[in-house]
């Protein structure tokens, strides 16, 4: 039996030594750039407190794709949300000169945007990817710095704050519709998102069922949550609980979704965007890696991640490859009792 680790390190900021070569004019321009995913579109915002500090009437605007715009536009520290879908946004680089461009991506279309849009000064966070195919390949036992460690430090030549956290803001309509949907389920409730993008990152649907049916039998209100394409996954976790687990995977949007998220007491999912979500709205989260690994620079600043830390893991970047050793000890190394005895720190009460 390998040891259980449980991730959940205090982040340090620091402020950047040099001053700002856009200079001190408040009413400058920004654009930020980050397209997808869920999890990574949240952890993006935090550089939004830092920029407003710096450009208190200046202008941000934030390029995205779909359907993450929705979690943006309601946040007072953005002014104007775009949206990339299909054809290449050239309106935006028909508005006239940025002051910075901030690209929180880095794939080739964003540097190629980046590299058209006309503006003063261009920043890139660093992706660490060569530290993390040395992990994976295990060249390497470093640590990555975690993802929003990096997105803050590419705004060190702004000579700003780097030590803003990710914060998604629920409207009143999103929390009044998460709150109707929440109308039959016990409280205080656990969210519990067993699905992945990869099947491979899911955790075992057995040891979801029990911890489901032990926390309901507590007298804990469970509810399942999710995206399309995840519903057969999660249908057999409830079958498996033996339990009337209400179920919201694949009916919300991402601002109800938050709005549920926001009224959990935790959440419990795999290495996936709930997770960061549920953190940006202020839940803490359990979080079980099993192919990826904590040390990538994924794990929930909130809260706990659990992994075996087996010898073999991390043994991919996104956790998409099949197991090499065909058993997946990662996941079953990680149990039910390991779960709830740290869901425990972060419930109001313990379950009987």
């Amino acid at each position: 039996m390998h040891r259980l680790f449980r991730w959940g390190v205090p982040r340090r900021g620091r402020r950047g030594d040099r001053k700002a070569q856009v200079g001190g004019d408040s009413t400058l321009r920004c654009l930020v750039v980050r397209l997808s995913s869920l999890g990574d579109v949240v952890l993006a915002t935090a550089v939004l407190d830092p920029l407003r500090e710096l450009f208190p009437s200046g202008r941000i605007t934030w390029l995205t794709g779909p359907p993450y715009d929705s979690l943006l536009r309601n946040d007072p520290r953005i002014d104007e949300v775009v949206v990339w879908e299909g054809r290449f946004p050239w309106r935006l680089l028909r508005s006239g000169r940025f002051d910075v461009v901030i690209d929180l991506h880095r794939i080739p279309k964003t540097l190629l945007f980046s590299a058209l849009v006309p503006a003063r000064m261009r920043l890139g966070y660093p992706k660490a990817r060569k530290l993390r195919i040395a992990s994976v390949r295990g060249k390497s036992t470093s640590s990555v710095p975690h993802v929003v460690a990096r997105y803050l430090g590419t705004l060190v030549p702004l000579g700003v704050r780097t030590d803003g956290e990710p914060r998604i803001f629920v409207s009143e309509e999103a929390r009044t519709r998460a709150e109707g949907l929440l109308s039959d389920v016990p409280t205080p409730f656990v969210a519990v998102a067993p699905g992945a993008k990869w099947p491979t990152k899911r955790w075992r649907s057995e040891g979801f069922a029990e911890v489901i049916r032990r926390l309901m039998d507590g007298g804990y209100g469970v509810i399942l949550v999710g995206d399309e394409g995840e519903e057969e996954f999660s249908e057999e976790v409830r079958r498996m609980a033996g339990r009337d687990v209400p179920s919201l995977v694949g009916t919300t949007d991402l601002p109800t979704l938050a709005g549920v998220l926001s009224l959990a007491s935790a959440l419990l999912g795999n290495d996936s965007g709930p997770v960061h979500l549920a953190n940006a709205v202020g839940t803490p989260v359990v979080a079980i890696f099993g192919p990826t690994h904590p040390k990538l620079g994924f794990y929930p600043l909130k809260g706990r991640a659990l992994t075996a830390d087996l010898p073999c893991s991390p043994c991919s970047l996104h956790g998409e490859g099949p197991c090499r050793r065909g058993e997946r000890m990662c996941m079953r190394e990680v149990t039910p009792d390991d779960v709830l005895v740290t869901l425990e720190e972060f419930l109001p009460r313990r379950w009987t």
